[in-house]
């Protein structure tokens, strides 16, 4: 039986920053199979890895992919050839972000977990564990997740491998404030209203807009300033707002042409 000692905080050092869209993907991975699955049935286990960056002792968790697995009487059997399939793709993408650990859904840690752990470890030598309980309890106050790194203690003699708590805060960009306020607005049917729809997609074009706008501006004051002589010819930026110029759809009025 594998062991989690919840009163023992790892000692890498290792601090993680999760980032919301991690946990969005996550629970949208179990809702669509929980959907998908027989009525009645007990909650799905999905599983995926973790992506992200390390940055000295910090380990920035910015997103994620599902990967496939079967059971077997031995545990859980990932698909190799599918998830080295999906890093490559993610790769491609996001050239930045390496498979940093791994999640899963579940009340509680058991030694299937640490199997699939061990499977994790060919990519990252000391791999996250996070586990996100789906079981809702209205009585909790904090996140239903626990993170985990694994260590090694002689116990009765014996060596084994013990989940321990990790380190952890939530981190958030500005365009994940956005995605997660949306994502509140969603009403239990799945859907926003109309309204709220409406009211982000015009509230977003006008965002764009004025700051676009603003750009445009200081653009044309320092166009201003040269034309009048009050400053240098800025040959780099001058080729910039040149092949920005190209690059914009062209119109057959005097108007786009001035």
């Amino acid at each position: 039986m594998v062991r989690v000692d919840e009163s023992r905080q790892s000692s890498s050092g290792l601090e993680f920053k999760l980032h919301p869209l991690v946990l969005i993907n996550v629970s949208d991975h179990f809702t669509r199979f929980k959907a998908n699955g027989q009525s009645g049935a007990g909650p799905p286990l999905v599983m995926g890895c973790l992506l992200g960056s390390q940055d000295g002792r910090t380990v920035d968790v910015a997103n994620s992919f599902e990967i496939k697995y079967t059971e077997a009487d031995e545990g859980w059997q990932v698909d190799h050839a599918f998830l080295l399939k999906k890093q490559e793709q993610y790769k491609t993408v996001f050239p930045q972000q390496d498979i940093v650990g791994w999640y899963s859904t579940g009340r509680a840690v058991d030694d299937r977990h640490l199997a699939v752990h061990r499977k994790v470890i060919e990519f990252n030598e000391s791999p996250v564990f996070l586990l996100l309980d789906p079981v809702i309890d209205h009585s909790r106050k904090d996140l239903p997740l626990g993170v985990f790194e694994t260590e090694n203690h002689v116990i009765d003699g014996v060596l084994q491998t013990v989940f321990v708590k990790a380190n952890y805060s939530m981190e958030t960009s500005d365009a994940e404030r956005i995605g997660v306020d949306q994502v509140a607005k969603i009403l239990p049917s799945g859907k926003a209203t109309g309204s709220e729809q409406l009211t982000a997609h015009l509230a977003g074009l006008h965002s764009a807009i004025k700051m676009l706008a603003g750009k445009l501006t200081v653009i044309k004051q320092q166009l201003d300033l040269v034309a009048e002589g009050k400053a240098p010819f800025p040959h780099a930026m001058m080729r910039q707002i040149n092949s920005l110029v190209c690059s914009l759809p062209a119109l057959d009025n005097q108007q786009f042409r001035k």
